[in-house]
């Protein structure tokens, strides 16, 4: 699998930093691609913020969301200790891998990949 960085320079909106691709190069997923994570300029000034793909549904309490990633063990619910901390090293990853390559001059960052 390689995780590929597609950067946003002077597009919109302009607090997306990058579009986040994992292209899957072996076995049954070889050849396709799974899209829908990115990186975003944090508000407050902090770390880039990472989003992973998420569903909405309504409440009797208004509009919530879910993502759509979640751990693959049998029987681990949404507040599963173990599934929380291996998203949140995911976008650890992610937001370190993408501060490396904004780091890079502009042209080594667009023909740059990352393989994970």
């Amino acid at each position: 699998m390689r995780v590929h960085y597609v950067l946003n320079h002077g597009g919109t909106p302009e607090s997306k930093l990058a579009d986040v691709e994992f292209h899957f190069e072996e076995g049954l997923l070889s050849g396709l691609k799974l899209v829908g994570c990115s990186v975003w300029r944090s508000r407050k000034g902090e770390e880039p913020s990472v989003l992973v793909p998420s569903r909405s549904y309504a409440t009797a309490g208004g509009i919530r969301y879910y993502d759509l990633i979640r751990p693959s063990e049998e029987g681990s619910g949404p507040n599963d200790p173990g599934g929380k901390l291996a998203i949140r090293n995911l976008k650890q990853y992610l937001r370190e891998e993408y501060r490396k390559i904004a780091e890079l001059p502009e042209e080594q960052a667009r023909g740059s990949r990352r393989t994970g």
